[in-house]
């Protein structure tokens, strides 16, 4: 049966509905209704980044890689520098320590081919001899200086297959082979053919062992410019304006020399340093594009593929200095300078802006071992 309204709303029970406020003085009535908070409607929410949004974040990101990539290429480039000096202190070790066994350095060349040899003084040619075909067995060689400190650079089986009796080219099968300590990273790790550099080699069909870095030859005009004849050792007497004292280095062709000999200090006389690759430019047809700027290169070869000279002597169309374009000079592929190593065994940065304004000037004395004139380190501001 329906209860009786009484005009009082009914009380309820805890947990039941609180539309109803209750005090102690009796019910007071309903609670207001909280008003439903209102969303934005569905089609106002965004599933990703607008275009703006993006190319602010893109630009961010190229900003960052713009300063992030030249510090990793600083730090790659001085990772290879650093591996470039190592090689070159290898190398000075072991020619130090054939002298310590020898008695003497090794010779430059070892070579019999000459021109006029009545009338040009040392005026060999091992390129030529390092490619002949038909000759006396143990007559003809070309070989070069790093023939002989192979055993000391850890290479001793290299050095046991080569064969005494032959030239260059007859032992093709060692000469053609990479030796990694020869190569300075800055500018490759082998032969790039891609860069024509097989056809700097004895054979065009080689496709490695190549060098970069050489032994100092003084500040001599050290060779014949024009490739026809095969950039052979030039006659030793011959002048360069301006020059005074002797002006032989350290290395010579069919000659070791003790370190005795060198009495400008061992400190102040370079013995090797780091060499330039070139090839002439296609189409050219003036010398200074053509062939004085065509390199020779191989470890095994004697010549100027594995020496250098530091003079300056524009009379023979040497600007001086180095990374100057000219095949006799040496250089490098890193920024600003070569290193070199000393006859001491040290190995030091040289600018390329040290002065070589004339063959007496600092750098091309640098070059020659017995000239009794002052040039120093402190003075190439290295």
């Amino acid at each position: 049966m329906a209860q009786a309204w009484t005009g009082r709303p009914r009380e309820r029970s805890a947990g039941s509905w609180h539309g109803w406020s209750r005090h102690a003085g009796g019910v007071q009535g309903p609670l207001p209704c909280p008003r439903q908070r209102r969303g934005p409607p569905a089609q106002a929410f965004r599933d990703g980044f607008s275009l703006v949004e993006l190319l602010v974040v893109v630009v961010i990101i190229a900003i960052l890689l713009g300063l992030l990539l030249p510090a990793v290429q600083a730090a790659r480039e001085s990772a290879r520098r650093a591996t470039c000096q190592n090689n070159l202190r290898q190398l000075s070790l072991a020619v130090l320590n054939f002298e310590a066994c020898q008695g003497r350095i090794p010779v430059a060349a070892v070579v019999s081919e000459a021109t006029n040899p009545t009338t040009c003084t040392g005026c060999w040619n091992p390129w030529a001899e390092a490619r002949l075909t038909s000759f006396t067995p143990g007559a003809k060689h070309g070989s070069s200086w790093m023939l002989s400190v192979l055993p000391f650079m850890e290479q001793t089986s290299l050095a046991n297959r080569w064969d005494h009796s032959t030239n260059v080219l007859g032992n093709a099968a060692v000469a053609k082979t990479d030796i990694p300590t020869l190569y300075c990273p800055t500018r490759r790790t082998s032969i790039r053919t891609n860069r024509d550099d097989h056809k700097n080699l004895v054979s065009t069909s080689w496709n490695g062992g190549g060098t970069d870095y050489g032994g100092c030859y003084g500040r001599l005009d050290g060779f014949m410019n024009d490739t026809s004849q095969d950039h052979r050792f030039a006659d030793v007497d011959t002048p360069v304006t301006g020059s005074t004292g002797r002006r032989q280095g350290l290395f010579a062709p069919n000659n070791g020399r003790p370190l005795a000999s060198v009495t400008d200090g061992l400190t102040n006389t370079i013995m090797l340093g780091e060499l330039q690759r070139l090839r002439p430019i296609a189409g050219a047809t003036s010398a200074a594009k053509t062939y004085n700027r065509t390199s020779q290169d191989g470890w095994a070869v004697g010549g100027v593929a594995t020496l250098f000279v530091t003079s300056t002597d524009p009379g023979h169309s040497n600007p001086g200095g180095m990374n100057n374009l000219f095949f006799e000079s040496p250089g490098s592929q890193h920024a600003g300078g070569c290193f070199f190593a000393m006859v001491d065994g040290s190995v030091q940065w040289l600018s390329e802006f040290i002065d070589c304004k004339d063959n007496n000037a600092v750098f091309p004395r640098l070059g020659s071992m017995s000239d009794g004139a002052a040039a120093s380190l402190a003075a190439a501001g290295h």
